[in-house]
């Protein structure tokens, strides 16, 4: 809706000046700290009279203002309240009252104090009102229009004024207060009235009528220069959620003769919120002998935060507070301190090119984070070039969603997509990062990446949610920190990956592992789930990794309900599936589908130089056909002191290979301490191995189903067994002092035809693993503590659970009386 009105003057000035608009009076000459500055009680003209006694019906009278003062730099927003109306002045509701609210919050109230009346007349206008409080006082009656005067003003023992306008249900009154300044005056001598032309904060007040857009828009100022001025204006309206975004013009189609200005106006639009409203706009104001005097104003808003608008078709000499009045550019965003609770919204479907940049004085609120979003129809695209995509410095409280950042390619970007990092001393925790709902691509070093580098500084509270991360050259996902050994504590807490797609990540000849799908460290409480990776890992040359998902240097970590596939070693080692790395205590691993790896399914390893690992479970998940170079289906090594591995328990998972072994060690440094291996079903074809342990190392099998129709391979600490019986007289698959375990075929539904289940869908597709209902594994299993509340395919336990495998197939209460073995 476009709105054009000529509307008349609202002052009568004593100054012989005629300027083309109210506001730029203002803003040269209202409200300054100078001492000439005139001090003025405006009323608005409503032109009309009418008769007092039908005012409201009886219904309570409200009046909205705005306040100032010549000499203290005070201004706010004022509020009158007049139960029953102003139908007879002389008899107002006691229970009348004024409140003033000041632009720094303080808010003082004036109660009704005292009626005066002329006795030489009975019009309206002879009876005042006065309101009264310690710190502020006034004195109310109405003119012979019915619009408000309010006189004798003073907060604090300091004279101010008011000017009010009474609000109806036709008219809404919108009292705005804030801020203008010049933007290309210094230190110059004004032409307007002495005062000094430079760059620092004025005030302006003004009051907004029907700030709807749906009739015409009345602005008055507190103090002012105008003389037979007309004003035309020109707005227009849109709505965008809660609320409208009313673009206001100077001029007939946005033009006048030596005033060009523009404002954003938004307001809640809905019942629902508290009514908010902000103003912002800039102006241009040609003046005869000094040139064009420019500026920017801003009103003390109301709302809790602001809108920003970015357009391919914007300009960044607009607000950028309405969609018709957007930026063009990434950099006119990282000009601003964007404040806690602001949204910064790119036009979806359109490309921006640039690096956005946030720091310290950036977001930083928690409680009330900063939006970086699209808007209109699709995601935006943040062309990143060589450099970053979204680089967050020290700061947090900022939520990225909706979309798509591009870096110029792998092979020739130098930086990563979404960047998140601190080194702020003290141990810091900025709390609060949210990635959602993204595509982040075409970047050399990571796709989204959480960091710090200051002993425990770090990140809380983080989601990386719905996101797409593919085409990146060496992580796609991650988070690190400042890793020692020696520490103790974390850098990050509270990390969720959820849902999350990473692709086409091949890494590269570094000194290091390169080509991880998702990898988190230095963190503690977190959890991976509902994620696939595939495709990674063809350009490593080291070894350590890459794995599709996994963690070193954590605590309370937990990966679960993913599918990785088709990672490659590269010419290194490892191109594993999942695994718990260095340092991990307190992880699971649990309901997750690996398979056609490189490297091992599910890996439990510690190098050298980690901190100490423990209270590790690999329960309720499927690999098929992974160790196609190294590793087994599940892989443990040991790089540190025996002691610093320990109390791991493999239980309830569901391995098919036909290369390697199902449950293999690495020999190198020797691990012994309660290493555990229950209800698994091992089934090994071509040959491969059901165990691997060399001589020197430890693990106790219990309740396990062994197949192996190719011949029956067990090497446990440098010795062969050719079947289950033979491997009991090691001591394993005893339990309670009775034979336990099984050989022979599972009854697999499908085995080793398994394909992709593919992102998105569930894991319980995944039919082929499923037990037939004649089963040997069903009921022969020993009994687990905390075996968790379900199986691989999203059976609830009703009992507690001791069917071989990753498939709960008989969930009825159990006893263990009777154990099947062979």
């Amino acid at each position: 809706m476009t709105l054009t009105y000529n509307l008349k003057p609202l002052f009568e000035a004593r100054i012989s000046r005629s300027l083309f608009y109210l506001f730029i009076a203002m803003m040269i000459s209202s409200c300054s700290t100078d001492a000439d500055d005139i001090l003025e009680e405006t009323p608005i003209e409503s032109g009309t009279e009418k008769d007092l006694s039908q005012d409201l019906n009886g219904k309570t009278s409200l009046y909205k203002g705005i306040f100032a003062t010549t000499t203290s730099g005070y201004r706010g927003t004022f509020k009158l309240e007049i139960p029953g109306g102003v139908q007879d002045l002389s008899n107002i509701d006691p229970e009348s009252k004024g409140t003033l609210k000041l632009s720094n919050g303080e808010t003082f109230i004036a109660e009704y104090s005292n009626t005066r009346q002329s006795s030489a007349t009975n019009k309206s206008a002879d009876v005042k009102v006065d309101f009264d409080s310690k710190d502020f006082s006034f004195t109310f009656t109405v003119d012979e229009y019915d619009n408000p005067v309010l006189s004798d003003v003073v907060l604090k023992e300091r004279d101010g004024a008011i000017v009010a306008a009474e609000e109806t249900e036709g008219t809404s009154i919108t009292p705005v207060t804030g801020t203008y300044k010049c933007t290309n005056c210094q230190d110059q001598d004004s032409p307007l009235e002495g005062i000094d032309l430079d760059n620092s904060d004025r005030t302006f007040n003004m009051l907004l009528t029907n700030a709807d857009g749906t009739t015409s828009i009345d602005i008055q100022a507190l103090v002012g220069i105008l003389v037979d001025t007309k004003l035309v204006l020109e707005q227009s309206c849109t709505n965008s959620e809660d609320y409208s975004f009313c673009v206001l013009k100077s001029g007939e189609n946005g033009q006048n003769e030596d005033l060009d200005w523009s404002a954003v106006h938004r307001f809640t639009n809905t019942t629902t919120n508290e009514t908010c409203s902000n103003l912002a706009g800039n102006f241009a104001f040609q003046y005869q002998g000094f040139g064009t005097i420019e500026g920017e104003f801003n009103s003390d808003s109301t709302c809790p935060n602001k809108t920003y608008f970015v357009s391919s078709t914007g300009n960044d000499s607009n607000t950028g507070l309405a969609p018709e009045d957007a930026w063009r550019s990434i950099e006119k965003v990282n000009s601003i301190d964007i404040q806690p609770g602001d949204v910064i919204q790119f036009e979806g479907g359109q490309e921006f090119e640039g690096n956005l940049y946030l720091d310290a004085n950036d977001a930083n609120n928690s409680a009330s984070p900063v939006l970086i979003s699209s808007y209109g129809d699709g995601r935006a695209i943040i062309n990143a070039g060589n450099s970053f995509g979204i680089y967050a410095y020290n700061t947090s409280g900022v939520k990225i969603d909706q979309l798509i950042v591009k870096g110029s390619g792998m092979n020739t970007n130098e930086n990563s997509g979404i960047y998140f990092y601190t080194d702020l001393p003290g141990d810091v925790k900025l709390d609060f990062v949210e990635i959602t709902n993204s595509e982040v691509y075409g970047f050399r070093d990571f796709g989204i990446v959480i960091g710090a580098y200051n002993h425990n500084s770090g990140f809380t509270n983080v989601l990386i949610e719905n996101n797409k991360v593919h085409g990146i050259l060496d992580a796609g996902i991650s988070s690190y920190g400042h890793f020692k050994a020696s520490k103790t504590g974390y850098a990050h807490s509270n990390i969720t990956v959820r849902n999350c797609e990473v692709f086409n990540v091949p890494g590269y000849s570094k000194n290091t592992h390169s080509g991880n799908g998702i990898v988190l460290s230095d963190v503690q409480n977190s959890v991976i789930e509902h994620s696939t990776v595939y495709d990674c890992g063809s350009g490593n040359t080291n070894c350590g990794g890459p794995v599709g998902i996994w963690y070193w240097d954590a605590d309370n970590v937990t990966i679960q309900y993913s599918e990785v596939y088709n990672m490659s070693s590269g010419t290194g080692c490892d191109g594993a599936g999942f695994d718990l790395d260095g340092g991990v205590t307190n992880g699971v691993m649990q309901y997750n589908y690996s398979h056609d790896n490189d490297g091992a399914g599910f890996m439990v390893g510690q190098f050298g130089g980690a901190r100490p690992m423990s209270n590790i479970i690999v329960r309720y998940n499927v690999s098929q056909n992974d160790a196609a170079t190294n590793g087994g289906s599940v892989y443990l090594f040991n790089g540190s002191s025996e002691d610093s591995m320990k109390d791991i328990l493999v239980h309830n998972n569901t391995l098919f290979i036909s290369k390697r072994a199902n449950i293999k060690y690495t020999s190198w440094k020797p691990f012994m301490h309660n290493i555990n291996f229950q209800n698994n079903i091992l089934y090994a074809t071509n040959g491969a191995s059901l165990i691997s342990i060399p001589s020197g190392y430890d693990g106790n099998f219990a309740g396990n189903l062994y197949y192996a129709p190719d011949g029956f391979k067990i090497n446990y600490k440098g010795t062969s067994y050719s079947s289950l019986e033979e491997f009991r007289n090691t001591g394993n698959e005893i339990y309670d002092a009775a034979p336990v375990g099984y050989q022979g075929d599972p009854l697999l539904s499908n085995p080793g035809k398994a394909g992709i289940v593919g992102f998105g869908n569930p894991l319980s597709d995944l039919t082929e693993y499923t037990l037939q209902a004649s089963s040997p594994a069903i009921n022969s299993g020993i009994p687990i503590s905390n075996p968790g509340s379900r199986d691989f395919y999203g059976t609830n336990f009703s009992g507690t659970p001791n069917d071989i495998g990753a498939h709960e197939a008989d969930t009825s209460n159990k006893n263990y009386n009777n154990l099947a073995s062979k």
